[in-house]
């Protein structure tokens, strides 16, 4: 039985190719998506944790307005400042100022903005907790009045700007803000914080900018050497009013973490991973549709061979072992295969500016045992029933001149396509008006796209 399926599946080698690209191009694309988007998981690690690599405790208020995208948190009082310096085990403790403001480039468009955050800060010099380093140029120094004010700029904003040392431009904070760039800055040794901007002036330039007088955002402190960042951060805590907090770098990092995989990362991965469905659904489909077509064309075959003595199980065992066939064969290809994609689209975002200073893609043990299981399972899982068909076929039907496929145009398929199509465009139409946008409006494509291949025949 086996060395007869060999041969029956090499009689049939553009429809074995048809249908082992289908699934090649399904398990292609979730590879990628997989691939990229624990490369990408892995790249803001690495980069959160290099920049805070220098910051032992972080202190902030602990009132927070607001949820989601529009947190909004309170400022702390300088005073804070002197009493965290006076705490045993500080090394050094610096004050920290954000607020927003946008970058003008050359050609006078703004750069960044439309989600990422554009941080206008102070620039916190050679402390241990400054997680940008100079790259070129010095430090932002106070100026007289009625002068363009001093600023450092991330490198990716420079690069995208065609901005150099030494030019002049204007930062939008809401109000035009005249500034010369003094300088250009890395981000953990990236050329910025993934899509994120950065324009750093001197502490009381940015206080009068965008702060308040006598309060700062956030006070960075490094620990004296042998102090851990728990032990720095419990005596800081117990020293803080009830409207502070205080948190280790690590926590930070870790906090970090969820706040791109929750916006900005969960909802590229979700892009992807939207992709990969569509096509694995649409191999499915083909897969079906191919099995259906050789089951009946090689009905008589199947008869012969119940003729001669197999048994059902053994031509549904034929049949299925086929399909494991061409679905290992297809998904290792198409691991190989989305694993050159995913280097490929790497290599478009870095040079696009989204360098996260992260070399390589990474190939997680789950993303490859992931696309195998799929890969096979969705192939097993689309010709079981063609296979089924295939091992009822009765040992008279050998006599018989031809074989005709009982797939028909039925109401119960004209009925389910109608019923599917017209829910995937509802489900679209109302994806603007509900929570999750993008999740329902892709959910709803993809009711549409079964709606019409259950129509097809129709």
């Amino acid at each position: 039985m086996w060395r007869t399926t060999w041969k029956s599946m090499w009689s049939h080698k553009r429809r074995l190719l048809g249908t082992t690209m289908a699934v090649l191009l399904g398990v292609a694309f979730l590879t990628t998506s997989l691939a990229i988007g624990s490369t990408m998981t892995a790249g803001f690690d690495d980069l959160y944790s290099e920049a805070n690599a220098g910051t032992d405790v972080v202190v902030r208020n602990s009132t927070v307005i607001g949820s989601g995208d529009s947190i909004v948190r309170g400022n702390l009082d300088i005073d804070l400042l002197d009493q965290i310096e006076g705490i045993d085990g500080v090394l050094d403790a610096v004050p920290i100022i954000e607020g927003s403001g946008r970058i003008v480039g050359d050609d006078g468009s703004t750069i960044g903005g439309g989600g990422p955050p554009t941080i206008a800060g102070n620039w916190a010099g050679d402390s241990p907790v400054n997680a940008w380093q100079l790259a070129e140029g010095r430090a932002p120094t106070d100026v007289a009045n009625g002068q363009p004010y001093e600023v450092v700029i991330d490198r990716a904003s420079a690069l995208t700007g065609d901005l150099d040392v030494g030019d002049q431009t204007i930062i939008q904070m809401p109000e035009p803000v005249d500034v010369t760039i003094v300088g250009v800055a890395t981000f953990g040794g990236a050329d910025s914080s993934g899509p994120m901007t950065y324009t750093a002036f001197t502490d009381a330039a940015v206080a009068e900018l965008v702060g308040r007088p006598g309060e700062v955002t956030s006070i960075r402190v490094a620990a004296a050497d042998g102090v851990s960042q728990d032990e720095l951060r419990n005596d800081i805590a117990a020293a803080l009013p009830a409207t502070a907090e205080a948190l280790t770098g690590a926590e930070l990092t870790d906090e970090m973490m969820a706040e791109i995989e929750g916006d900005f990362l969960g909802m590229f991965k979700t892009i992807l991973l939207a992709f990969a469905v569509i096509a694995l659904v649409v191999a499915s489909f083909s897969i079906h549709n191919t099995f259906s077509i050789l089951i009946a064309q090689r009905s008589r075959e199947s008869a012969l061979l119940r003729a001669l003595g197999a048994s059902r199980r053994q031509v549904l065992t034929s049949v299925v072992g086929e399909a494991i066939v061409i679905g290992t064969i297809a998904s290792l290809a198409g691991l190989a295969v989305g694993y050159g994609l995913a280097v490929g689209l790497k290599t478009i975002m870095d040079s696009a500016g989204f360098d996260l200073g992260f070399d390589g893609v990474v190939m997680a043990t789950s993303t490859i045992v992931i696309a195998m299981v799929v890969g096979v399972g969705s192939t097993l899982l689309a010709s079981f029933v063609p296979a089924l068909r295939a091992s009822r076929i009765a040992p008279l039907a050998a006599l018989r001149e031809s074989a005709v496929d009982s797939t028909s145009a039925s109401k119960s398929r004209l009925i389910g396509g109608v019923v599917l199509t017209g829910l995937g465009i509802a489900t679209v139409a109302t994806a603007t008006m509900a929570d999750q946008a993008l999740v329902r409006a892709g959910l709803g494509a993809l009711l549409t796209l079964v709606g019409a291949v259950v129509l097809g025949p129709v």
